[in-house]
C-alpha cells in the first residue's frame, strides 16, 4: 500500500493498529502532521507531547509550511493520536523553532525559540467540557542584549514555585555559544539572572549552538540541570534555598562523548518519579545508556547503565531516546532501533534492568515515496494508561516531515519477538 502525503488510513486499519493484534509486533500509522521543517516533533531534551485528564492527547509542533512564516509552532488535540486538530499558534516562530512544554492540571506552558532571538514563554489553559484551549498568555524571557540569539530552551518548576529558564545563549558576531539560565520568582513575578555560564568547561573547541543543550529539573530539594557540551553531557546542581544567582555545584561528567558531526549526538532525555528520583537517558556511538539519581543518596550510578550495545546490538544504532514515569515503580524508554521503534520497561528501583515489551515497524509504507532515516521519536513523559508514540518519517528528498503513531499499553506489553 502506498501512503500518499495528505491521505490518512481508513478507519479499519485505524482500528487494528489501536488493537492489540495477537503477534508482538505493531504497525505504525500515519498521522495528520506534516512540516517542511525538519524539527516536526521530537528535538534534543524537549517535550512536546502531553495527555490531559479525559485522556485526549496534545502536542507542541513545528507546522511550517501549513501555519504561515510567523507562526510555526501549533498546539493540536486529537482524540486517538492520529487525527490532530489546530487548536493555537504560537508567533514570532518560524521552521527552526523549538520548544519545550509541561502541563500541570489543565495549565500549559511553553517555552519557545522565536525568529526575533528571544526565548518566550506561555501559557494555555484546557477546559475539558469544550475540549478547547484558551488564549496564550506570552511574556519574553530575558537575554543579555540583542546581540546574543537565544536558543534550543527548557524549564522547570523548583519546589518553592518559582520557574527556571535555562537556553543556549549564541554570540551572533563570533558564534561563541554558553548556557544561561534564568529564573521567575513566584512571589514577586519578576526575572533574574543566574548570573552563572554554563557549558564552559573544556572550552578550547568552539562548538555550534546544536552542540549545547540544557534539561533543567526540579528535585526535591534544589534544582538541577543536565547539559550537553560538545559531545559530552555534564550534571550540576544547586539548593533550593538562595538568591537566583547561587552558585551551582562544579559540573559532573556523565557521558565522555564521542567527537562526530551529528548535532544530535548530545540528544538526552530527564525524567524525574514520584519519590524524586531522576532518570537520564543519552546515546553515544551505538550505544544507549541510562543513569539514575537516588533521591536519598543524591548519587547518580558510578557508571551508566547499558540498556543497548553496540558490540551486541550493531544494527539497533539508537540516536534517539525518550523517558517516561509511568507512575509508582513502573519507567518506560522508547528508543529507535534503526528505523523502527522499541518500548523498553523497568522498574525505578536501583539496578533495575530494561526488558523489551513493544516493537513498532513501518511495513506498509511505501520506500519509493518515504523513508525512516530519522526516526525522531515523542511519547508523554507523564502519561496514564495507554501511551500514544509518534515516530518521524520523510519523503525521500528529506523536504516534506511526517509523523507516525501507534500506542503502547504498558499493562499488557507484546514483548519483542
Amino acid at each position: 500500500m502506498k501512503f500518499r502525503p495528505t491521505t490518512l488510513l481508513c478507519a479499519v486499519t485505524l482500528a487494528c493498529a489501536f488493537a492489540a493484534p495477537a503477534h508482538a509486533v505493531s504497525q505504525v500509522s500515519q498521522t495528520t502532521l506534516s512540516s517542511n521543517a525538519k524539527r516536526l516533533i521530537s528535538y534534543r531534551h524537549q517535550r512536546h507531547l502531553f495527555v490531559t485528564a479525559d485522556g485526549r492527547f496534545h502536542i507542541i509542533a513545528n507546522l511550517s509550511g501549513q501555519s504561515g512564516s510567523t507562526a510555526a509552532l501549533n498546539l493540536q488535540s486529537s482524540d486517538d493520536g492520529l487525527v490532530w486538530t489546530q487548536q493555537r499558534k504560537l508567533g514570532y516562530t518560524d521552521n527552526s523553532s523549538v520548544s519545550d512544554s509541561a502541563l500541570d492540571g489543565n495549565v500549559l506552558t511553553v517555552v519557545y525559540q522565536c525568529n526575533d532571538g528571544l526565548v518566550r514563554l506561555a501559557t494555555a489553559t484546557y477546559d475539558p467540557a469544550s475540549k478547547s484551549w484558551s488564549n496564550f498568555t506570552v511574556e519574553k524571557v530575558p537575554r543579555v542584549d540583542s546581540s546574543y540569539n537565544a536558543v534550543n530552551p527548557s524549564f522547570a518548576v523548583d519546589g518553592n514555585g518559582n520557574l527556571w529558564v535555562a537556553y543556549v545563549q549564541e554570540e551572533m558576531s563570533t558564534g561563541n555559544v554558553g548556557i544561561v539560565a534564568y529564573r521567575k520568582s513566584a512571589d514577586k513575578g519578576t526575572w533574574a539572572s543566574a548570573k552563572q555560564f554554563f557549558g564552559d568547561v573544556n572550552a578550547s573547541a568552539p562548538f555550534g549552538s546544536d552542540k549545547r543543550s540544557a534539561r533543567l529539573v526540579s528535585l526535591p530539594d534544589g534544582i538541577g540541570m543536565l547539559f550537553s557540551y560538545g559531545p559530552n553531557i555534564y550534571w550540576t546542581e544547586r539548593k533550593l534555598k538562595g538568591g537566583a544567582d547561587l552558585v551551582w555545584n562544579s559540573p559532573t561528567l556523565m557521558l565522555a562523548g564521542t567527537p562526530d558531526g551529528d548535532p544530535m549526538s548530545s540528544h538526552f532525555s530527564t525524567v524525574v518519579d514520584g519519590v524524586g528520583n531522576v532518570f537520564a537517558a543519552f546515546t553515544d556511538a551505538g550505544n544507549l545508556y541510562v543513569n539514575r539519581r537516588d533521591a536519598i543518596t543524591r548519587q547518580w550510578y558510578s557508571a551508566p547503565q547499558t540498556v543497548l550495545s553496540s558490540t551486541k546490538n550493531p544494527t539497533a544504532k539508537p540516536v534517539y531516546a525518550q523517558l517516561a514515569w509511568l507512575g509508582g515503580t513502573r519507567l518506560a524508554l522508547a528508543t529507535n532501533l534503526a528505523a523502527n521503534t522499541g518500548i523498553y520497561l523497568a522498574q525505578t528501583t536501583a539496578g533495575a534492568g530494561f526488558k523489551c515489551a513493544e516493537l513498532a515497524r513501518h511495513d506498509g509504507f511505501d520506500t519509493t515515496v518515504y523513508k525512516f532515516d530519522e526516526p525522531r521519536i515523542e511519547l508523554p513523559a507523564f502519561p496514564a494508561g495507554t501511551v500514544p508514540l509518534l515516530q518521524q518519517f520523510q519523503t525521500l528528498d528529506e523536504s516534506v516531515q511526517y509523523a507516525a503513531g501507534f500506542r503502547f499499553d504498558p499493562a499488557a506489553p507484546k514483548g519483542c519477538n
